[in-house]
C-alpha cells in the first residue's frame, strides 16, 4: 500500500508551499524516521534538504531552534532557508527547507581515508559543538548518523530534532550515546552531556567489533563504564585518545571550548598532521587533464 508521503515525495514530484509559493522538485529520499522524512530537492540550480514533519509540535520546535541558529554569526548562519506547509489530501503537512550538506558518515570516512583522520575530525566536531553551545543550545542526540564528513575532515551536524535549550531535559536521544544509559549522569541539556556523547562517537567510530550493538542487549545492572575503558585499552587508535575520552566520559570537562583546547594539545603531542595522507581531490585530476589537452593542442598547432 502506497502512503501519502511516498506519493507526495516521489522523485520528480513537485512540492509547492501553501503560503510562500516556492516550488521544489524532489530528487530522492535522504532519510526517514518516527518524526518525519528528509528528501533532496532542487529549486533552480540549487539543492536543498527538505524535511516534512509528522508531529507538528516537534517539527515546530525544531524550526524555532533553526531560526535562532540561522541568525547567529556562526557556521549555522542561513542554515534554514524556508518554512511552509504542503497540502496533501486536504491535510496541511509542515515542512522546512535547509542547506543541503554533502558528505559521508564518520565510519565510512575513516574506512576510506584511515583512522588517523579521527584527530582532525574530532577537533572540527568540537568546534561545531562550541558554536552551538555558545548560542545557548545542546545538540542532545549526537551520534554518528547525525553528522557528515567531507573534504579535509570537515564536519557538519544534521538533524536538529534533539537540539535543546541549555538547562532543560534532553528531548531526544539514542541510548548508547546517552550518559543516562551508562548511569553516568542526568539527562539534562548541559555541555558535558554532548561531550559524553562525543566520546562515545569517537569510540564507536574506531570500534571494529560492533560491540555497541551488544551493549543494547545488556541489563542496567550489568552495564558500567569499565566496558568503555576496556575498549580504549584494546583498541590502539582509541588508546591514543584515552586521556581525553576518560575525562569526557567522567564529566570532568565542563565546556566544549575547554574540550577543544584539550583536544588540540592532544593532536599537537601526537604530531598527527605529518601522518595524514591528503584526501582525494577531483580538481587536481581535472587540472591535469586540462593541461594535457592544452599541451596536445600546442603540439598540433606548432608541429
Amino acid at each position: 500500500m502506497t502512503t501519502w508521503y511516498e506519493t507526495a515525495f516521489r522523485p520528480g514530484s513537485q512540492v509547492r508551499g501553501k503560503w510562500n509559493g516556492h516550488v521544489y522538485t524532489v530528487e530522492r529520499m535522504l532519510g526517514a524516521g518516527a518524526n518525519g522524512l528528509v528528501v533532496l530537492v532542487r529549486k533552480g540550480r540549487f539543492k536543498y534538504a527538505l524535511k516534512a514533519g509528522f508531529e507538528t509540535v516537534d517539527h515546530q520546535s525544531e524550526i524555532n531552534t533553526l531560526r535562532k541558529l540561522s541568525q547567529t554569526e556562526t557556521s549555522f548562519k542561513h542554515f534554514l532557508v524556508d518554512v511552509d506547509d504542503l497540502v496533501v489530501d486536504d491535510k496541511e503537512i509542515p515542512f522546512s527547507v535547509m542547506r543541503y550538506i554533502e558528505g559521508m558518515n564518520l565510519s565510512q570516512f575513516l574506512q576510506k581515508n584511515g583512522r588517523d583522520w579521527i584527530f582532525v575530525i574530532g577537533g572540527k566536531l568540537l568546534k561545531r559543538l562550541t558554536e552551538l553551545h555558545q548560542s545557548g543550545f545542546v545538540f542532545g542526540d549526537l551520534k554518528i548518523e547525525n553528522m557528515l564528513v567531507s573534504g579535509y575532515g570537515d564536519v557538519e551536524l544534521v538533524d536538529f530534532g534533539g537540539v535543546t535549550p541549555k538547562g532543560r531535559a534532553i528531548k531526544q536521544l539514542t541510548e548508547v550515546y546517552d550518559r543516562g544509559f551508562w548511569m553516568a549522569g542526568e539527562r539534562v541539556a548541559e555541555e558535558s552531556y554532548d561531550l559524553f556523547s562525543f566520546a562515545i562517537v569517537m569510540l564507536k567510530a574506531l570500534d571494529g567489533k560492533n560491540r555497541f550493538a551488544g551493549f543494547l542487549q545488556t541489563l542496567p545492572q550489568t552495564r558500567d563504564m569499565e566496558q568503555l575503558y576496556a575498549m580504549m585499552r584494546e583498541n590502539p587508535a582509541a588508546a591514543q585518545l584515552a586521556p581525553f575520552l576518560r575525562k569526557a566520559l567522567q564529566g570532568q570537562i565542563a565546556t566544549s571550548q575547554e574540550a577543544y583546547q584539550l583536544w588540540k594539545s592532544l593532536v599537537h603531542r601526537k604530531d598527527v598532521k605529518r601522518r595524514l595522507p591528503s584526501p582525494p581531490m577531483p580538481w587536481l585530476k581535472i587540472c591535469f587533464a586540462a593541461s594535457l589537452l592544452i599541451f596536445g593542442a600546442t603540439l598540433y598547432i606548432f608541429w
